[in-house]
């Protein structure tokens, strides 16, 4: 049971660098993308919609994608001073409520992002006319690894070991 655990925590671990790797890409891409935006307006005094566009997408998906390894090394924003004070069953009781918290919130909004999908998803974005559904798809996919992380942790609370790695 114990080399299933460690499975699953190293496929949750190897995901969530994935993430991470493509987050620090699209960093890159987004101050290629903005110093060429400076250079156009600046130099050719010419607006350039579509690579505006694209640092757009490209700032979204790098927020969803870095969110997941955030979360599962605990570095993500949590007010931890009054969870801090409590004793060791206080601890973990506030830390069961906000990993349910998260995987909630993970549902809900994937659920709002299908409904939405249903009836957006297929007009296009005014730059670069990329349909709706491929714009807001890392953010479906980053909610969805979002997802996993929290269940993963959950699962790691419920052996009562630490979530912290």
């Amino acid at each position: 049971m114990n080399e299933h655990k460690a499975i699953i925590g190293r496929a949750v671990t190897w995901l969530t660098q994935a993430c991470l790797g493509i987050a620090i890409v699209l960093l890159v891409l987004i101050a290629v993308l903005i110093v060429t935006q400076v250079v156009a307006r600046n130099l050719f005094s010419t607006g350039l919609p579509r690579v505006d566009e694209a640092a757009r997408f490209a700032g979204i998906a790098m927020v969803y994608f870095t969110a997941p390894f955030l979360l599962l090394r605990g570095q993500h924003v949590a007010v931890t001073l009054l969870v801090e004070l409590l004793p060791r069953l206080g601890r973990r009781l506030c830390l069961v409520v906000a990993e349910l918290a998260t995987l909630g919130f993970c549902i809900l909004t994937l659920y709002g992002f299908y409904r939405f999908l249903l009836r957006a998803g297929r007009f296009v974005t005014p730059a670069m006319g990329m349909p709706n559904l491929w714009f807001y798809m890392p953010a479906l996919v980053g909610l969805a690894i979002l997802a996993v992380v929290a269940a993963y942790r959950l699962g790691v609370l419920a052996t009562g070991r630490e979530v912290n790695e």
